[in-house]
Order: C-alpha cells, then structure tokens, then sequence
C-alpha cells in the first residue's frame, strides 16, 4: 500500500467521522452531511430534505479537501458560483495538519459550508 493510498483511508476515515458527527440529533430539515471520495481527497455534500419527507430533495456541494503532493499539505477548498469550479477557502486554505482542516469543517466558524 502507498503512501498516498494510506492517506486515502485516513481523509476517508476521519470524512465518515466529522459526517456522523454532524449529522447525530440533526433535525432533517437542517440537511444532513455525507461525503464522497475523489482522487486524493474527498468532497463534503449537504443533502437538503423537504420536511415532510425522507428522501433527500437535493444536494449541494459543501467542500473539499485534497491532499497536493508537491506542497506536501491537505487543500481546503470551496465551490465557486461557478458550477464545476473550486477556490480556495480563504482562511485556511492549506495544511499539513489534517486535524485542522476537519475542525475548520466541522466547527464552521465562518459560516460557509453548512448553512449555504
């Protein structure tokens, strides 16, 4: 196994966690957090439900993190207006601890990935 497969399941290992987290005593009509593994990362989805349903009504992207090898540090990144497209987060937009790129996620001080 590769360095960079063992780091996989470790961003995989700790997206699961921060989205169990998250989602524990969430009204659905809050939305409900997953994620989705993508080549050397993962990206955070919120699934948004009407309320008198239990089938995910739609979903929007949230972030991502991906892990770049020549800089040696986890990417933070979030969607732009434009469909399709990342920018960097801008207030930690890069780490090599992955610890507080899964804080800044979870904790969402700024408020710009849950309460889009």
């Amino acid at each position: 196994m590769t360095v960079i497969n063992l780091m996989q399941r470790q961003i995989e290992h700790r997206a699961e966690l921060l989205c169990q987290n998250r989602n524990k005593g969430l009204p659905v009509g809050i939305g409900k957090c997953c994620y989705e593994p993508v080549k050397n990362g993962v990206q955070f989805i919120k699934h948004h439900y009407k309320l008198d349903s239990s089938h995910s009504d739609y979903s929007t992207l949230v972030a991502r993190i991906i892990w770049d090898e020549p800089l040696k540090s986890w990417c933070l990144n979030v969607p732009h207006e434009k469909e399709g497209e990342w920018i960097p987060y801008p207030f930690l937009s890069q780490s090599d601890d992955l610890t507080a790129i899964i804080r800044e996620i979870e904790k969402d001080p700024k408020s710009m990935f849950w309460n889009r």
